[in-house]
This record gives structure tokens, sequence and C-alpha cells, in this order.
């Protein structure tokens, strides 16, 4: 199995579980969509079969379906979140519970950088001080979020994007036609995960298509579609994305106004834009859209900010 862009990681744990150094609690970390959840299972198997695992015995199937008894996938197991009563009860009580299978129980807390500083504090002495049959593999995206006391007792590995050519490798070998992998690795900076959201019509494809909209509404001069558009998005988390994506069509419109070719696959959405403002114009947009979304993931109120976008963007005249 070909791990794309994350080789140098793959030999980093295959070395370290050769030499009987791989950490009974390791911490993953890396942008949303990096393949933390590919790795994560990569190290389960490392654990339980072996380095390099050989990828087709009972315990690498199960880990690879997401069905082995005895690998945990924490937050599935809690309905999704970290509430304190399931992570008690399908985490901490959960772990003196021995194996089914065999000799270890892998434990996989996903998005850990979600848990509260008090379920952190919870499990600090089962991971400082865990059974001989127990492990423990942490994913998050920002490890600040994590306590010090926990980034202690955890061996780190970061995770990288892989080059936007690997990417598009990837897309075509899953089935995806050379120009739409082409065009989606350069969107996404070689993001896999983020590419097949899309490819999948997932989250992220909604994210775009509510960026789009908004672009549109901005060629139009239409300030109800646009803020319509915009309060689709209830979390600060996808409000920044969507705002992200805007972004990127708003430069595009940019390329187009100064006689170059849009980048982006919102084409037609960046091509209105750019027909309607002058050069002045798209470039004010651009900078109040990048400034809010720098704000975005704060604690704001997004429905105020919202009406300061439209008031800002949607002004009652063209270039």
């Amino acid at each position: 199995m070909r791990l794309y862009g994350k080789e140098e990681l793959k030999r980093r744990l295959d070395s370290a579980a050769a030499h009987g150094r791989l950490s009974h609690a390791v911490l993953i970390h890396g942008e949303q969509g990096a393949g933390k959840k590919v790795m994560a299972r990569y190290a389960a198997k490392l654990m339980m079969c072996g380095a390099p695992p050989c990828g087709s015995c009972k315990n690498c199937r199960l880990i690879d379906s997401d069905s082995h008894p005895d690998v945990v996938f924490v937050k599935q197991k809690c309905g999704g979140k970290y509430a304190t009563d399931p992570f008690y009860e399908n985490f901490i009580k959960d772990s003196v519970i021995y194996p089914n299978n065999g000799g270890l129980k892998v434990y996989i807390i996903e998005d850990c950088d979600d848990l509260s500083p008090k379920l952190q504090n919870a499990m600090l002495k089962l991971i400082e001080e865990p059974p001989r049959y127990l492990r423990f593999i942490f994913t998050c995206e920002n490890v600040n979020n994590m306590l010090e006391t926990i980034l202690s007792r955890v061996t780190e590995y970061q995770l990288s994007l892989p080059s936007e050519e690997e990417c598009a490798e990837c897309l075509r070998e899953s089935g995806c036609d050379a120009k739409t992998a082409r065009e989606l690795s350069d969107t996404f900076c070689g993001n896999i995960g983020k590419c097949r959201a899309v490819i999948d019509g997932g989250e992220e494809k909604k994210l775009i298509d509510t960026a789009c909209r908004a672009a549109a509404a901005i060629a139009k001069n239409d300030r109800f579609s646009f803020a319509a558009a915009l309060t689709e998005q209830s979390g600060r988390a996808e409000y920044a994305e969507t705002l992200e994506y805007l972004t990127r069509i708003l430069r595009d419109a940019m390329v187009i106004k100064c006689g170059g070719s849009a980048a982006y696959f919102a084409k037609k959405e960046a091509a209105g834009i750019a027909a309607a403002y002058s050069e002045e114009r798209i470039l004010d947009m651009t900078d109040t859209v990048f400034s809010v979304n720098s704000k975005s993931r704060l604690n704001l109120n997004l429905g105020l900010t919202t009406a300061y976008l439209t008031a800002r963007i949607m002004q009652q005249y063209t270039g």
C-alpha cells in the first residue's frame, strides 16, 4: 500500500518499531485532510502485526476495515464528540477490559485537540502508567490545544501534505480523471483528504458551493444573496473555510482582470466579478475578506461578521 506523501513518516515509524522504540503513546498531528487517520491505522498495524506490517494477516485486514475488536476509535465510540460521560465510559473505564483477540488493545483518540482540559487530565494517569496491554494513538490538528503534561508523555510525529503531483496521482489511481485531479490538487495544495471530500460531495463540496454562490452574488451586486450564502455556515471553522474559498475566487478575478487565466475551478464566478468591477474594487474586496477571515475562528458573532462583509463588499457601484 502506497502512502502518498507519508513515506518519510512511514520509515520513521517502521524504524522505531523494528528497534523496539515505538512509544506506547504516539501523537500524529497535521492539517485537516492530511491523512492522520490513515497513519493512525498504519501505526496500529505496526503495534498489532510488526514492522513493517504485512497488510494481509487478520489483524491488518481488520484494522483496514475499522472492525478490529481491539482497535478502538474513541471519538466514534463516544458518538462523534467528547462529552464527559461517554468519554469515561468508552475509554477510561473500558481500558481495564483485557483485549479480545491478543496481547494488545489500541485506542485511537482522533481530534484529541477537541478534548477539554478536564478530560485531558482524566487520561493523564492512564497514559503515564498504562497496563502492559494498552497502546494509544492520538491525532490532532493543533498541538497548542493539548496540555503540556500530555505532550510530555507522548512521542510526536508531524504529518506533512504530499506534493501536488503525488496528490494528483493518488486521485487518478482512485478513478478521478486527470484534468479534475490536477485542478483539485492545485486548489488544495496537495491535500488529498479535501480533494476527496469534494469528489465525494461531502462537507468540503458544500463549503465551495457556498463560496461560489457568494461570488456570483458579488458579480450581480446582490446583497441579499451574498448574505444568505454566508449565513448557511453556523460554525466558525466552516465559515472560515468558506471565506478562504471566496478569497481564492476573488484572486482569480484579479488575475482575469489583469489578462491572465483563472487557476481555481470557480472560473465562471471569477470572470463575472472581473467583468463587473475595477481592479481597485476587486483588490479591496480581496483584502476585506482576507482580513475578516484571519479573525473568523475567534469568538466573533457570525451574523455581525456577515453584515460587515456585506456592507463593505456590496457597495452600490461597479467599476
